[in-house]
């Protein structure tokens, strides 16, 4: 039955990684080789990007998935419309919540003539700080509701079953919640990760102008130079690509795991 959309994701991403293989090998006009990747691995830029990529990645991912923990803990007993007030944020699009944190957060925007000045800065932090909270903003929602989907009957029972029995509320969250939570929290955990390291819309918005992410890397490169740019940037992405899927087999390889990874 999953045959039909496996066929389809395998034409579709492997019809995509194909074509960025090919662009990484041979500039526009030019003969194949390893020039694109040979610019690329020395270019300390890009080195920079990674760093700032995976730091931006690991913050958002991890911070979203702790409160998405806890937000679903105190939400698991509510009701349909506390759900869907949870939820609401999920279909927003990113570009538009960074829209709204630039005209309230930035430097003159509408939440600094209120109060008159913010103590920090969140729009082109150096640290990517802006970039972060979009994301949290936007993830936690989404974690929130894999992990309610999961939280259902079977759990408060098995739950209530250990309680009754005299189990600490440690050993709870050890052996009730964290084999119930592990799968769909990976699997979520994956797909967020997979999304900051390539999306750029909300660097470019909210990010510093230096160092960009590896997405903001390669869009820097391919306007920069028409020629020998869309292989440099496709080689930058291919990266991005291995990381994400590397990290994807280890991540579901340890979901699996029946000692929680």
């Amino acid at each position: 039955m999953l045959a039909p959309a496996v066929l389809v994701m395998l034409v579709l991403f492997g019809g995509a990684m194909a074509g960025a293989v090919r662009t990484s090998v041979t500039p526009l006009g030019g003969h194949a080789g390893a020039g694109a990747w040979s610019t690329l691995l020395h270019d300390s830029e890009f080195h920079d990007a990674v760093a700032f990529t995976l730091r931006t990645a690991v913050l958002s991912t991890g911070l979203a998935a702790l409160l998405a923990v806890l937000v679903a803990l105190a939400a698991r007993r509510s009701g349909t419309v506390v759900r869907a007030l949870l939820a609401a944020p999920v279909p927003v699009p990113h570009l538009l919540v960074a829209t709204v944190a630039v005209l309230w957060l930035a430097p003159g925007g509408l939440a600094e003539r209120i109060l008159g000045g913010l103590p920090f800065d969140v729009v082109h932090d150096r640290a990517g700080a802006g970039v972060v909270l979009v994301y949290i903003y936007k993830e936690v929602p989404f974690l929130v509701v894999l992990l309610l989907s999961a939280m259902g009957q079977g759990y408060r029972e098995r739950d209530e079953a250990a309680a009754a029995v005299g189990v600490s509320p440690a050993q709870r969250l050890r052996w009730v919640l964290w084999p119930t939570i592990r799968g769909p929290l990976v699997v979520g955990c994956i797909v967020v990760f997979a999304y900051v390291a390539g999306a750029f819309e909300v660097p470019l918005a909210l990010g510093p102008s230096y160092p960009p992410t590896v997405a903001e890397y390669a869009l820097q490169r391919s306007d920069a130079d028409l020629i020998s740019g869309p292989s440099v940037a496709a080689a930058a992405l291919l990266v991005s690509a291995a990381a994400s899927i590397v990290l994807a087999a280890l991540a579901v390889r340890a979901a699996k795991d029946p000692q929680g990874g």
